[in-house]
């Protein structure tokens, strides 16, 4: 296979798997983003790897590219991004336990968790996951392959029907771009209400 082929094959597996999203339960992440918003509660983002990386883009888009003038912001924080916390409690309790643990100091009935794994079964993934619905705290979901466990801990998965983790990173991330580009004009065209 030339470079030019393997272009060719990965933008068509990449295109198919973002015409496969489904629609409806991306407006539902948008509309419990929204109600956190409105309602002024915190929202979280965590994953590992790959996902990791895309918690943290998230996290940071919608913190930043929502601001307008004289208007509230979207309480959002990455649990990945520090490194301090993560690196003791993995040494101290076990990588199994880093996301969980940070969300006992956090989470609060209401908030919205946002997990990302491209395979849906890392342990510290579903503990986060478990632990946040026992809180009485809200579960979105960005998956890959079959949803994995995740899937099943989730108020709303949104699976990215790819087994190629480059391309289920990929589209993860370009939901990522879809809502912070809905959020930066829906919120500055409700300006009144949120001065």
């Amino acid at each position: 296979m030339t470079l030019a082929d393997n272009i060719d094959t990965y933008l068509d597996r990449l295109g198919a798997a973002a015409d496969a999203l489904p629609r409806e339960r991306l407006a539902q992440l948008g509309e419990m983003l929204y109600r956190a918003y409105r309602n002024d509660k915190q929202v979280f983002t965590l994953g590992n790897g790959g996902s990791a990386s895309t918690a943290s883009h998230m996290a940071a888009d919608l913190a930043k590219n929502t601001i307008g003038a004289n208007m509230r912001r979207f309480r959002i924080q990455s649990l990945n991004d520090n490194a301090a916390i993560l690196t003791a409690l993995a040494n101290d309790l076990g990588y199994e336990n880093v996301f969980r643990e940070q969300l006992e100091n956090l989470v609060r009935p209401g908030d919205l968790l946002i997990a990302i794994s491209a395979s849906g079964k890392s342990a510290n993934v579903l503990k986060a996951l478990s632990y946040t619905q026992d809180q009485c705290a809200q579960t979105a979901c960005l998956l890959g392959f079959d949803g994995g466990e995740a899937a099943s801990l989730c108020d709303v998965a949104i699976v990215v029907p790819s087994d190629h983790y480059g391309v289920i990173e990929d589209v993860h991330l370009v939901i990522n771009h879809i809502l912070v580009d809905y959020f930066k004009a829906k919120l500055a065209d409700e300006l009144p209400w949120v001065v």
